[in-house]
């Protein structure tokens, strides 16, 4: 199945989007929209989809992505457990480039907001600095701010975020060559990993998924991914132990148990590596 094209309607009164959501999860939604989207978890953990990239979430993670890239966040499947008190939470802001204007996208002021803007394409994380608390603050108070003063902090978000450190998320090769129809297949085998990797994973099945044979799937996986099936079914499985390592009580054995590993050793190896 395609990624879902999401369409984004404007807030009365204002040229883009806020947004706030709360839930038991995140929803599972492989999706994209045209607009470009500033994203901060409030609450939660879990695994980021981005493209190619399949990287773990928490709380305080902060995210640009451009227009028509696909994306999800996976809540950890503590989340779904029936008993489950906690909460999923992020703050979203949804605008379209147009907003600042030619005029006033061309000051030279505005260069380094724009270079942000274009390298936004391949997905970037904000890593936290000595500016952190104070873009993140920004964004937490985002849903009270109105008029033309929304627009000036939108702004500010953007030349802090440009300003403190940050990475790309997707591979340039990903950008560059993965067609939508690659994007399914992608999505198709991160649903089956993810919902499959506390048991026996396989390549066999995974290229059913896709309908390619195995030496064929091996193939496109590594090109587009640029590491092997198993070794993203070996990261996947670390993410989630590192996650229960640090948010849960879970003893080693367990936690093995949880991820997939075959023994407890098998984890503290991969752990350390």
């Amino acid at each position: 199945m395609r990624p879902n094209i999401e369409k984004i309607e404007l807030d009365k009164g204002h040229s883009f989007h806020v947004g706030t959501y709360s839930a038991k999860y995140f929803e599972r939604s492989w999706h994209y929209h045209n607009e470009f989207e500033l994203l901060l978890i409030t609450k939660g953990y879990g695994t980021r989809v981005v493209g190619d990239n399949t990287s773990p979430f928490a709380v305080g993670d902060l995210v640009l992505l451009s227009g028509n890239v696909p994306h999800a966040w996976f809540s950890d499947t503590v989340f779904f457990e029936p008993d489950n008190n906690e909460k999923c939470e992020s703050i979203y802001i949804q605008f379209d480039r147009s907003i600042f204007g030619t005029r006033f996208a061309g000051l030279p002021e505005m260069q380094a907001v724009n270079l942000l803007l274009n390298n936004a394409k391949y997905g970037l994380k904000y890593e936290p600095g000595d500016d952190c608390v104070d873009i993140i603050n920004l964004i937490c108070n985002f849903p009270s701010y109105q008029g033309v003063d929304r627009l000036l902090k939108l702004i500010k978000v953007l030349d802090l975020f440009q300003k403190g450190h940050y990475e790309t998320i997707v591979s340039k090769e990903y950008f560059n060559s993965l067609l939508i129809t690659n994007s399914d297949r992608i999505k198709k085998i991160h649903e089956y990993v993810m919902n499959n990797y506390m048991a026996d994973i396989s390549v066999q099945k995974a290229a059913e998924l896709v309908e390619m044979n195995v030496s064929s799937f091996c193939r496109f996986f590594k090109k587009l991914t640029h590491r092997t099936f198993s070794q993203f079914v070996k990261e996947t499985r670390i993410d989630y132990a590192q996650q229960l390592l640090i948010n849960t009580n879970l003893s080693s054995n367990q936690i093995g148990f949880e991820c997939g590993f075959s023994s407890v050793a098998y984890l503290t190896s991969a752990l350390k590596k």
